[in-house]
């Protein structure tokens, strides 16, 4: 068995389209067990709404075009609820996984988890503790790509080799969904320089998109974020409800003034950006 002390759980892994939990979900996976034993796996691809980079597509392997015709998140969530539903999740490097989940799944994520890197660190004197290497470290032959339920099955895999004694670590997921400050956004996946340099502001609120995920959007295709209209803000982008007059009345002030600045809708500020 393989964990003595927990019989029911779920195995879990996620491809992304960068690499902090911001990211946008592409690919989820899981691998349930009843009793300690497998009784059903799970995978399924999710339209991002955005275009991937190389540098991301090279990591998992999916492509811009396999996801195209794919169910979004908002059509996927039930699917994935479903599986997994109140089961203790187990990941490698979990805090990842469970965060990205909690931010994209509709309802947030309630699931207590156990991270395996924890179970690694504790059993096995390794130099580094990357999946990878744990499973040649083990000797595992298995023909992955590096998708998700490769991964889980990974996982799985070199966890049954675990020999010594361990403890299990269950924690819960939290709150992840605490808004953030523009300070706080950093390059997790560069897209393009589109924007290079170019302050943006946002005002208002963006159907099926939190404030944060465009911050990320916008500092990923070399854009600056603020919370304020300032002498070098060059877009004001206008959501769709809730928009802010402050915002708006120093924007369109400044642009009768002759300054550089764009006041443009949220759907135009996407097309500008090919997305």
């Amino acid at each position: 068995m393989l964990f003595k002390q927990l019989k029911d759980f779920t195995i879990i892994d996620t491809e992304t389209t960068g690499l902090g939990c911001y990211s946008r979900l592409v690919e989820f996976a899981g691998m349930k067990f009843r009793d300690g034993k497998v009784v059903s796996t799970f995978q399924t691809l999710v339209n991002p709404r955005m275009k991937m980079s190389d540098e991301v597509i090279k990591i998992h392997g999916i492509t811009n075009e396999m996801v195209k015709n794919c169910p979004q998140i908002d059509q996927v969530s039930h699917k994935i609820y479903d599986f997994i539903k109140d089961d203790v999740l187990v990941a490698h490097n979990a805090k990842f996984d469970v965060d990205v989940l909690n931010r994209r799944l509709i309802f947030g994520l309630k699931n207590n988890y156990i991270d395996s890197l924890t179970i690694f660190r504790e059993t096995l004197d390794l130099p580094r503790y990357k999946l990878d290497y744990i499973r040649k470290y083990f000797k595992i032959e298995i023909d992955q790509t590096h998708r998700a339920l490769d991964d889980v099955e990974m996982l799985y895999q070199c966890l049954k080799r675990i020999k010594k004694p361990y403890s299990l670590n269950i924690r819960g997921v939290g709150s992840v969904k605490g808004s953030c400050r523009p300070s706080q956004i950093t390059v997790t996946n560069k897209l393009s320089n589109k924007l290079a340099n170019c302050h943006c502001v946002v005002t208002g609120e963006i159907p099926n998109m939190a404030r944060n995920e465009l911050w990320q959007l916008i500092v990923n295709h070399g854009g600056l974020v603020g919370s304020s209209v300032l002498v070098k803000t060059r877009y004001l982008i206008v959501g769709e409800t809730n928009v802010g007059y402050t915002k708006m009345h120093k924007a369109k002030m400044k642009k009768a003034k002759g300054d550089d600045i764009e006041i443009i809708r949220y759907k135009d500020f996407f097309k500008l950006l090919d997305l």
